[in-house]
């Protein structure tokens, strides 16, 4: 399987394109290793095949069928869903506001989030919503501070949960889907993601990447053949290498076994006497 590999799909990043007309090819998939909610109504939308790491976790499923509209969202007793004259759509309670909705741009008024909030208007949590209406997650605060992020299945279970020390993840939990039993942890979000892609992807596959974040340390335990399609600069604003790459090229990274780039990013890494044998060139 070749897998192209992302955090979430942004349709108006500069790769979305050479990404989605590869996507067309046989036996390829999108590999996504960031939460989001449309993931599937993305998927749907541009016609593509893709599996998402959240998602191959909680096991959640997808119904293209149905929806949640905002007048049907499951809060608390005797609320009332009120629609204000600007279009916001507020949650009211004896009264008072107790929380917002936001919609997915675009649709007949289908719920992506509702924020509760408290009555001196800071955060207490975020319920969102999957493109088919089901309850994504469940996200809670103190002092307008993330605390906790709740990855739920169809069942509203807490399947994954990130945990937060002073705006950071600092523990991530696996539960079996089934038992609901803590099978796994992880300390930090770049372990968690490199870890469980390890399992998902395997050394008979092709992972290709674009950029050297994220999608990079993805890759730190994977046996398969990965290429890096770099459709960034390969300099930083100083005109050096960027640190990632070299180490590729010097091969000090050596879970990246390929380097594509056009000749005009090529010609820009020749006076700099980097190692070259890496790479090899794709066309705009």
């Amino acid at each position: 399987m070749n897998y192209e590999l992302m955090t979430i799909i942004r349709p108006n990043d500069s790769a979305w394109s050479m990404q989605q007309k590869h996507l067309t090819q046989p036996d390829t998939k999108l590999l996504s290793i960031s939460p989001m909610p449309d993931f599937q109504t993305v998927l749907k939308k541009y016609q593509v095949d893709g599996i998402n790491l959240l998602d191959q976790l909680t096991k959640r499923t997808f119904d293209p069928e149905t929806f949640l509209f905002f007048n049907q969202i499951p809060t608390v007793k005797n609320a009332e869903v009120f629609m204000n004259e600007n279009r916001s759509i507020s949650i009211l309670h004896e009264g008072f506001e107790i929380g917002k909705v936001f919609l997915y741009p675009q649709t007949r008024r289908h719920v992506k989030e509702v924020r509760y909030i408290h009555l001196d208007k800071t955060l207490d949590f975020v319920e969102e919503y999957a493109g088919d209406g089901k309850t994504y997650s469940h996200i809670f605060y103190d002092k307008n501070q993330v605390q906790e992020i709740q990855f739920l299945d169809d069942e509203k279970n807490a399947i994954v949960t990130y945990y937060f020390y002073q705006g950071q993840i600092n523990f991530i939990t696996i539960k079996n889907p089934e038992t609901l039993d803590i099978q796994t942890t992880y300390t930090t979000l770049q372990q968690f993601i490199a870890h469980e892609i390890a399992r998902i992807v395997s050394a008979e596959d092709t992972v290709t990447i674009s950029y050297l974040g994220m999608e990079l340390f993805a890759l730190e335990h994977t046996t398969s053949y990965n290429i890096l399609r770099l459709v960034e600069s390969p300099l930083d604003d100083n005109g050096i290498i960027k640190g990632n790459l070299r180490l590729i090229l010097e091969n000090k990274l050596t879970y990246v076994h390929k380097v594509l780039m056009t000749r005009e990013h090529y010609e820009l890494l020749k006076p700099t006497g980097i190692h070259l044998d890496k790479i090899d060139f794709y066309e705009n």
